[in-house]
């Protein structure tokens, strides 16, 4: 179940992010379409009116018209974007779109030609601070995504988009934090080939501009005007759709919406009816959810494991590889000397070859030292200044050459000595099973695999049923596909999955399956049989080659 500061805080802004591509993603094209039809005018233009009120000798004789034009186009813009808005909400509760007359239409255009302008005032005082920016900024964002929340007027909708905005502030701020960021390498990527495009038009084709001429012309502000602008119609429809699943989660709350649309989503008319009867049953008097967990016939008293099979699976799990590095070293033994095997017989003789060869060069040396010494001291006993350079370079060569005789005898003899082993012991012990709060980061996954199965083994079916399920989360999470928490339900690692495994629906398929049969176990009244726990283990195999 999910804690009760969920709701309060709301769900982490990078998730809600995730989950506002993925909106833009499966929402039809029509969506984007009606977004473009309003968007594209108005920074179009917004970047002739930069340009001429910049350029133009006669900019203070049509100054006037000029701005009413971009006035309308902001209007224009606004009015569209709400559109596009409904377009989302209606995609993302599963309803169909309702169908909206021309005084509904024109509702929707009053109110945001009401109400969006003062932004153009507050906004700037909000970016000094003398107002908190982030609600003033979802404070706008909230107009366009209420705009058509059953035709609300504009005292109603200012209403519902002030509460609205003030709302999880910590999700609000980190997810414009999160999406400035991203902006700006948006910016960085649009200025680039904007910069870059001008040449390749010349190399590639022959064109000749103002700008392939002098790569300084374009350090003017109509330049930087139209890659923001550009910036801005690849980001905003994605501002949009955050805080159009802001408002939808904010009303959801006390409304419910979020469960009705994923019934909507997933179940037949026949399976809606009957959950909607269950749930109509549920909230006259059923019996409360910590009174199913127990199955039929089965004492809610957790099964204790003896401490020697604690023990044993301790020493199981930390003798492997991957958690040697954590464990100190305490006691170093000596492997016994075994016969040497073919392959050792194989590099003994090399290494006795290398030993004769170089015995050989130090022969030779010693014979080349002694015919210098004996034709010096077969010579009168008279001191010959002009070999003594001779002398000294023969002996710094013999030192040289003792040196690495040396070194590469270490060398050898630190290779052919045998490993070492670190006897170790266990410091970890195995999570509670039966605690609710452990999570499946507790253990590897081999971990939750080889307790579920002793578990099987031994005849505990249902703790077996969750070890494998922790096993299959700690699976996932592994292949980056979700991302552990304590908060999630299983639901939630439901739609994680479905948005980034979207590519992989027989993955999907088999870990639905498996949660369907875990809710049912281990929150509901089904009992856990050897043929349940059989196919769930299979499932969880099936994830490793479903995708």
């Amino acid at each position: 179940m999910k804690p009760a500061h969920r709701r309060q805080q709301g769900r982490p802004a990078l998730d809600l992010i995730e989950a506002a591509v993925h909106l833009l993603r499966t929402a039809p094209a029509t969506a984007l379409a009606t977004y473009y039809v309003g968007s594209l005018p108005f920074v179009l233009g917004g970047l002739y009116f930069w340009a001429d009120m910049s350029r133009s000798p006669f900019a203070r004789q049509r100054v006037v018209e000029a701005a009413l034009g971009v006035s309308l186009l902001f209007v224009w813009l606004k009015f569209w974007q709400a559109l596009f808005a409904r377009r989302l909400r209606a995609h993302l509760t599963g309803e169909k779109l309702p169908s909206a007359g021309g005084a509904r239409y024109l509702h929707i255009l009053l109110t945001q030609a009401t109400l969006q302008p003062t932004g153009l005032f507050l906004m700037p005082l909000a970016a000094l601070p003398v107002l908190p920016f982030a609600i003033v900024y979802a404070f706008y964002q909230n107009l366009t995504a209420l705009a058509d929340t059953d035709a609300p007027g504009v005292g109603t909708l200012f209403r519902q988009a002030a509460r609205h905005a003030g709302m999880w502030p910590r999700q609000n701020v980190l997810g414009l934090l999160y999406l400035a960021a991203f902006g700006l390498f948006v910016f960085l990527n649009c200025a680039m080939v904007g910069a870059t495009l001008p040449l390749l038009l010349k190399s590639l084709l022959g064109i000749e501009t103002v700008f392939s001429r002098s790569g300084a012309a374009l350090l003017n502000t109509t330049f930087f005007a139209a890659m923001a602008g550009i910036a801005y119609l690849c980001l905003d429809p994605l501002l949009k759709a955050v805080y159009v699943l802001r408002c939808f989660h904010g009303e959801a709350v006390a409304s419910g919406a979020d469960l009705r649309a994923e019934l909507r989503r997933r179940a037949t008319p026949g399976a809606r009816l009957m959950a909607s009867c269950l749930l109509a049953l549920t909230l006259a008097g059923a019996t409360p959810l910590h009174a199913a967990d127990t199955p039929p016939g089965h004492s809610s008293v957790p099964t204790i494991i003896s401490p020697a099979e604690l023990d044993h699976a301790i020493d199981e799990v930390m003798g492997q590889r991957k958690y040697t590095w954590r464990l100190p070293r305490e006691k170093v033994t000596d492997a016994e000397a075994g016969e040497a095997g073919l392959f050792a017989k194989f590099f003994q003789r090399i290494g006795q070859l290398i030993r004769d060869a170089l015995g050989s060069f130090v022969d030779w040396i010693g014979k080349l030292l002694q015919k210098t010494i004996g034709r010096r001291t077969a010579s009168p006993p008279s001191l010959d200044w002009a070999q003594l350079p001779q002398v000294l370079l023969s002996g710094l060569l013999a030192l040289v050459l003792a040196t690495v005789a040396i070194l590469l005898h270490r060398l050898w003899r630190s290779r052919r000595r045998s490993p070492q082993l670190v006897a170790t012991e266990a410091i970890q012990p195995v999570p509670d099973i039966t605690d609710e709060n452990v999570g499946a980061d507790a253990l590897p996954e081999d971990g939750w695999t080889k307790l579920a199965r002793e578990l099987a083994a031994r005849g505990e079916f249902r703790l077996a049923l969750r070890a494998f399920y922790l096993a299959s989360l700690a699976h996932l999470a592994q292949r980056n596909l979700i991302s552990l928490a304590r908060f999630k339900s299983n639901h939630d690692y439901e739609l994680e999955l479905s948005r980034r495994a979207h590519t992989l629906p027989a993955l999907r398929r088999v870990f639905g399956e498996n949660v369907g049969a875990f809710d049912r176990v281990w929150y509901g009244t089904h009992e856990a049989t050897g043929e349940l726990v059989t196919l769930f283990a299979a499932n969880v195999d099936g994830l490793k080659t479903g995708g």
